[in-house]
């Protein structure tokens, strides 16, 4: 009896060792899934925050266009050569077209100011970001041919994705959008950027040449400079803050990561359910976290349009068979799918 009471208790101390040895990495196990949990719940609580936009058309009768010069056409419409592009076999990839405007309070949507894709390829991890000028002058399905960021005003995500099917061959997956207050409210999550800055875009944003740390207030006003050189030059800005966006990105723990996502989610607009969001994070991240390099791209490339007055508007008239060859360099295609 007695050592039946011996090899009990040597028994239970042994247990409380084995519970004792196993205890923290239990308890490290239970705290990362509680911290993953909490993380889904939030995402998921926050993405109810994001405002979701329809495909609401204007009339046709009610299109207009910003003229630029009251002076004679150097182009009439009827003039401009259309070719028909093939759709770019871009089934591996992941297309996310990032869309700016300039919104004040009270308005409803405009035309869009800046209009760029990242493209993910998953598989390869390569991504590249793809600036769409908005002066190209393009087709657009149901309307006059007018201004690309013209289709947005008109109707929204899904008739500036079908435009840029039909123009370019690029087929797009999810669209979300942002106003310049939002864009201010994300560099500032984010801690600022730090970007390069030639001695005349300093002088404009108020800071020394060379590289900055730029707060919201200061990256907005070096995405928008257009006065200085160009529309091309100003889409290069806006590439270069989302390239010191996505590498602070790629480089961020959890909970930074979190921090971001709470500040970025109520500025967006969108087209993707709840779902589809969940889903591009967990493509995103994975492809995000195996890529050390982002390509950089616009279109149209300087060898692929001609200046033109076409009523009233100053437009870039883009050859679109040139263009479309030029895709498969800018997206990150497969090799078999090149």
């Amino acid at each position: 009896m007695e050592e039946n009471k011996k090899e009990l208790k040597q028994k239970a101390k042994d247990q409380a060792k084995k519970l004792r040895r196993v205890s923290p990495l239990t308890a490290a196990l239970l705290l990362f899934l509680a911290l993953l949990l909490a993380a889904v719940l939030f995402i998921l609580i926050s993405l109810g925050m994001i405002g979701h936009a329809g495909g609401d058309r204007i009339d046709p009768s009610m299109e207009d266009f910003e003229v630029d010069s009251d002076g004679p056409d150097t182009v009439a419409p009827k003039d401009v050569e259309w070719t028909l592009v093939e759709p770019l076999p871009d089934e591996d990839l992941i297309n996310i077209l990032l869309v700016g405007q300039d919104r004040r309070p009270g308005e409803g949507r405009q035309r869009s100011d800046s209009m760029i894709i990242v493209s993910l390829n998953p598989e390869t991890k390569e991504i590249s970001m793809v600036s769409f000028l908005r002066d190209l002058y393009v087709r657009i399905p149901g309307y006059t041919d007018n201004r690309l960021n013209a289709s947005y005003a008109f109707g929204g995500f899904e008739l500036l994705k079908e435009t840029l099917t039909e123009n370019f061959g690029v087929h797009v997956d999810a669209c979300f959008e942002v106003d310049f207050n939002g864009f201010e409210s994300v560099i500032d999550a984010v801690g600022g950027v730090d970007v390069e800055l030639t001695a005349a875009e300093a002088r404009i944003v108020g800071v020394s040449a060379g590289q900055n740390h730029l707060d919201g207030e200061h990256a907005l006003i070096y995405a928008r400079i257009r006065k200085l050189d160009s529309d091309f030059g100003r889409t290069g800005r806006q590439r270069n803050v989302l390239m010191s966006v996505f590498e602070k990105a790629r480089k961020s723990n959890l909970t930074t990561l979190i921090s971001l996502a709470k500040a970025l989610i109520p500025q967006l607009t969108t087209d993707q359910s709840t779902v589809q969001i969940l889903s591009l994070i967990a493509s995103g991240f994975t492809t995000l976290r195996g890529n050390d390099k982002i390509e950089s791209y616009y279109v149209p490339a300087d060898n692929a349009y001609y200046n033109a007055t076409i009523r009233g508007m100053m437009v870039l008239v883009p050859n679109l068979q040139m263009i479309r060859g030029s895709m498969e360099e800018y997206f990150p295609l497969s090799a078999q799918t090149k």
